[in-house]
């Protein structure tokens, strides 16, 4: 879940810019739950790292914790070829779902 406290510091308060960055990750993530699962199912582990290492980065300033941790052990497991857990990876995409309506909400009460 976004933290927007945590999110608005690193903004300055902006909320042009938080709706700019808002509508890249949205371009760039909007299907990052599906992602996970076929590159989980696919046992694509180095491309499973990859999405792990971006998202975990973009989450975090977003202020966002638990998802984070879970993408962490992800990116630790696949780092080393490892099967990441699965319920790290339902978690993950339990949360990217939750982000994305709140992403979805917040840019709709802009207009």
């Amino acid at each position: 879940m976004i933290d927007f406290d945590v999110l608005r510091s690193y903004m300055d308060n902006d909320e042009d810019i938080i709706a700019a960055v808002f509508m890249a990750f949205m371009e760039e993530h909007e299907n990052g739950a599906d992602k996970i699962q076929s590159l989980y199912n696919e046992q694509n582990w180095s491309e499973l790292f990859i999405t792990a290492h971006s998202l975990k980065g973009i989450l975090a300033s977003f202020g966002e914790t638990k998802a984070v941790d879970k993408l962490e052990a992800i990116e630790t497991a696949t780092r080393g070829g490892d099967t990441p857990q699965l319920a790290d990876i339902q978690f993950v995409i339990q949360e990217l779902e939750v982000i994305k309506n709140q992403i979805n909400e917040y840019l709709a009460s802009m207009v």
